[in-house]
Order: structure tokens, then sequence, then C-alpha cells
């Protein structure tokens, strides 16, 4: 299951999840709350901790005395989440702007259980909504509105509270069912205040970065469809609860992403992108180091435009660099969070938990060891994007072993006690658990060189002339990007057990040792069992960013490896019409 947002946190449904736990503060904004709070300047008084802070304790203080209705019982656990963003975003195509903003807004997701740990009004859903989820707050520091927002949405989440306690006390008595495990751990509170910081970034100088990273693509006329797109912004997060939970925390994230797109001549769509994230603007390289990404993006797409079809294959694929990242990302970081098992009146919500009874056993090769670090901020002296300081139940998020020499020990759980965790390790996302920043790490000495010989090897066992080597595949973020105006609708959605397509598939003929890129291929769907046919593993690790969903990023760093045998078949999708005519600036040369 993909990681949630903080904004997904209350939807129902078990459906396919997107990404880390802090991206909320850029997602919540862009979906609901962007039209109606948007400022138009980039300077504003930075008075969190004072303002919103002070209405946020002081009406859960109030309603911890005295909301309540008659003959319920009152909330014995509330919480406040606060976040206020400011952001600046900017996006070019062949030389010149196509948006422009720097918005401001304030968001306010409110928590309120009902009953006691042991039992309480989550983990089911009836008649009632659960609460009101994400709303806006003024972004102004009146603390008067505040207050006044925060009081309707706690009565408003009461009121829903005390009808689902009952709802579910009802259910649980008339199908006779027993409550193995508390709804709720207990934790230890944290009080962490930093001070809230502006966002400050020279807006001119990346906007002529955009500008000119974009017209790099006017010098390839075959490339339909292209943006450059920048963005910085700076997010600060209030936390409260009945706990004596004190949170200030602030997040800054730079990102700048490129993308293009073409078309083969039989149709078929070819699209990549080229990410670069990281805390500061100093994590981000030279203009120049962008302009060569986006050539060398061009110049893949134009040799891909021109390569030959795949054909139907099962054998040896080798998986390097980014490819291994997204492969170990879908097939094996999707299954490290515990997942909550909700009741609804109707049936029980099915997770796909395919760890879940896996704990102590074997489920990698023993040269691998997997570990979450949320506080990770580089690695090789390059920075890494993804990480938070405390998870969305305001617990502090820890280091995790999840896997030691192949074994599996644990998983990134929140504080719904399951029957191997019995506390959260801070990585709650509101559904259950998930991974931030991962390290699949190498015990194995073997090189790039040992890997194509073993994969020789593989190939004549198999008597193939030949064994697939996979680059790079499309980040699920490239899906819903660059789409003509009458191109097929894409699912955006990476479906469970389907890896994304392979963008840079390369075909290694085993007596020759040319290489050949191929294009139009789809992976036949996997099952966590294919991590077992890993056959040989690299020894040297590389970070990629992954993203889990639109402006969702993390970086994953893995090693190479070879999965002994996969099915690799042609793409059978609907193809697009290309255009009838060639692109204006080709008849301009």
């Amino acid at each position: 299951m993909r990681r949630p947002t903080w904004e997904h946190r209350r939807a129902a449904g078990t459906g396919r999840q997107e990404c880390r736990p802090y991206a909320s503060f850029k997602r919540i904004a862009t979906l609901v709350l962007a039209p109606l709070l948007v400022l138009q300047s980039p300077c504003f008084a930075l008075t969190i901790e004072d303002t919103v802070m002070k209405a946020m304790t002081d009406e859960m203080e109030r309603s911890l005395q005295r909301l309540r209705l008659d003959g319920h019982s009152a909330p014995y656990y509330i919480s406040y989440d606060s976040t206020e963003t400011d952001r600046f975003e900017v996006t070019a195509s062949l030389g010149f702007l196509t948006g422009r903003s720097h918005s401001r807004w304030r968001s306010l997701e409110p928590t309120v259980r009902v009953g006691s740990y042991e039992f309480d009004n989550t983990k089911f859903y009836g008649e009632s909504p659960n609460n009101s989820g994400s709303s806006g707050l003024t972004i102004d520091n009146n603390y008067d509105a505040i207050r006044r927002k925060i009081w309707l949405s706690t009565d408003s989440d009461y009121k829903n509270a005390v009808e689902t306690l009952e709802e579910k006390k009802a259910h649980y008595k008339r199908n006779n069912i027993d409550n193995k495990f508390d709804d709720f751990s207990k934790e230890e509170p944290e009080v962490s205040i930093s001070k809230a910081r502006p966002l400050i970034v020279d807006e001119a100088k990346w906007i002529d970065c955009a500008k000119r990273v974009s017209a790099v693509f006017r010098n390839y006329p075959a490339i339909q469809l292209s943006l450059v797109n920048f963005k910085a912004s700076v997010s600060n997060r209030s936390f409260v609860s009945s706990e004596k939970v004190r949170i200030v925390d602030d997040t800054e994230d730079w990102t700048l992403t490129i993308a293009a797109s073409t078309q083969a001549k039989d149709g078929e769509r070819i699209k990549d992108i080229e990410v670069f994230g990281g805390h500061t603007e100093k994590d981000l390289p030279e203009f120049e180091q962008f302009e060569a990404k986006a050539k060398q993006l061009a110049e893949r797409l134009m040799t891909l435009q021109e390569a030959p079809t795949i054909e139907d294959y099962d054998g040896p694929v080798v998986f390097e660099d980014q490819a291994a990242a997204e492969f170990m990302e879908q097939m094996l970081c999707d299954h490290l969070g515990s997942q909550v098992e909700s009741l609804s009146a109707d049936s029980v919500s099915q997770v796909s938990k395919p760890f879940a009874e896996k704990i102590g056993k074997k489920i990698l090769p023993r040269q691998l060891t997997v570990i979450d670090d949320p506080f990770a901020r580089e690695y090789n002296g390059a920075p890494l994007f993804g990480g938070y300081n405390f998870d969305v139940q305001g617990v502090r998020a820890k280091r995790v072993v999840l896997v030691s020499k192949g074994v599996l020990k644990t998983l990134c759980t929140d504080r719904s006690p399951t029957k191997y965790s019995q506390h959260s390790n801070g990585h709650a996302n509101g559904f259950g658990g998930s991974t931030s920043i991962v390290f699949v790490t190498s015990d194995s000495k073997s090189t790039k060189e040992d890997l194509v010989a073993r994969a020789k090897e593989l190939a004549k066992e198999a008597d193939l002339p030949y064994f697939l080597i996979a680059k790079r595949l499309l980040d699920p973020n490239a899906a819903s990007m660059l789409n003509m105006p009458d191109s097929v609708a894409l699912n955006t959605v990476v479906e469970n057990n389907v890896l994304p397509r392979p963008v840079i598939l390369v075909k290694h003929w085993v007596d020759t040792d040319k290489e050949e890129m191929v294009r139009g291929a789809r992976f036949e769907p996997q099952t966590v069992r294919v991590l077992k046919d890993i056959d040989m593993i690299g020894g040297e690790e590389k970070a990629s960013m992954v993203g889990r969903g639109v402006e969702n990023w993390t970086h994953l760093i893995c090693p190479s490896f070879i999965i002994k045998s996969m099915e690799v078949n042609k793409d059978s999708s609907t193809r697009e019409k290309i255009p009838l005519l060639e692109n204006p600036l080709t008849e301009n040369k």
C-alpha cells in the first residue's frame, strides 16, 4: 500500500494511497485550500507559536473540561494539527513562463477520540462521519477568528465521534466481536518548540532558471511537450494534544522538475522526468547542471523514439540505479508499514499485508539489510529528501532496522497496537505506518561486471541470446504529466503488484556484449514473492528520488541486483494518434 499524505488520513477505503508523512504540508492547500487562502505576498509576520498554539491550547482545555453530551462521555483525547505554508512556484516551457505564484495558507486538522485507549470511536466506519477532516484557518494571526474555527471543528468532530462509538459498540455486541487489541497506545509526550521561519527565495533568479532550462527543448522539435517546474516552500507546523504534547516544527523543501514527452511512429507515448530536491537552496545544483540534465533527457527521448519494440521475454533482468530504487519502493517498501484493519457496518476492510505474519522470517537475501531513517539528511555528500522529525500523530520519528541480514525484524508503526507492536516508532501516516527514507544496504562485494557475467550465465541456462537491463522505470509522478489535449487518460495510481513501465530498458547480447535500447515494454504483475528471486546483488548503493504521489518525493538508497527470471512483454495498451502536421519549430528552421 502506498503511503498516504496527511490530508488522506481521514478518507475511508483502502485503495492505493500515496506518499511520505509530512508531504501534506504542500498538498492540502493545492487540492483544497489554496484557492480560498492565497496571499500574493512573500512577506508575513510569523507568530504561529504565540497565536495559533495559544488558541489551540485554550480551546482544547475548555473542551476537555466542558464538552459533553448528556448520557455520553467527554473526549479522552484531543489533538490539533495546524500547518502554515508559504510557497513560491514557477513553471516554464520553451523559454517562456506558463505559470507563477506566491501563495500562503494555513490548515487545521482536529482529532477527537471518545471512549478509552482500549476501545474508542476509531477503526470503524458507520453511518456517521469520523470527523470533519482538514479545513482552512485564517492566515491573519487573529486569536478570536482562529479560536472560533477550532471551536466549531471540535464540536462537530465530538458529535460524530459519539455517534460512531455507539454504532461501533452495537456492531461489536451484535456480531459478538472480541476487541483483541487496544485502539490507541500510550506514548511518551513530546515537547519541542522551534522558531517559525519565513521562506526566503530570490524569485527573479529562479524564474530566469526555469526559463533558461526549459529553452533547451527548443533545440529538439521532436519533443512534443516539455516543462520545467520549480517550487520552494516553508511549512511551519503546530501540534498540541491533551497528552501534553507541544510541537512547533518547520520543513523547508526545494524541488526542480524537468519533464518531456514525445511519440514514436506507432503512436506510443514516451515520457520521462528528472527531479532535483533538497531542504535548502544550497542543496540544488548550479543552473548549468539543470541544463545538462535537460539535454540528457531530450537525447534519451529521441533515442527511444527510434528504438525497436520489445518482444515477449521471460528471463533474467538486471535492475540498476533508479530502476533498482523504484523496484524496491514498489515491491518492498510499500509493504513495510503496519496497516490498520478497520471494521464497517457492512464488512471488514481488506488491506494487503503480505509481511504481517513474516516478522522473524527471511524475506530477502542474507546480504541485504533495510533501515528506515527519517533523520537522514545526506548521503555521500548529497542531500536526501523525505525526512521528518515528528509523524502525523505527534510522535518523534525513530530510526528503525526493518530487515537485518534478510530477516524481517519489524514494521513501521503508528499508535494502533497489533500482534507484533504495542507502540509507535514514529512512522504514522493516518492509515497505519509507512516508510520514509529507506536504506537498502548490501554486504556483497560484487561489481557491475560481476552482475553482467552472472546475467550472461542465467541467460545461457535459459537458452536466451540476450538478457535485459532496466535502468529507469517511469516514475509514478510522471504518469499524469504532459498529456496531449486528445491523449488517452492514464491511470496515475500504481496498482498492487504492478511495477511501473520501464523507460530505459536495454538488451545485452550474450555473445557480443552489444547493447540495444528497446521500448514499449511492461512487466507482468508481481507479488512480494519476486524478492526471493533476487539472484545476485551489487556492492555499491546509490541514492535515487522516487515519487510517492503528485509533488511528493523521497530518497531510496539501494544497490543494483539481478532478478533470476521475470516476464517482460510488449505493452498492448492503446496507442495515440500522432500529430498530422510537423512541429512548427521544425518548419521555421
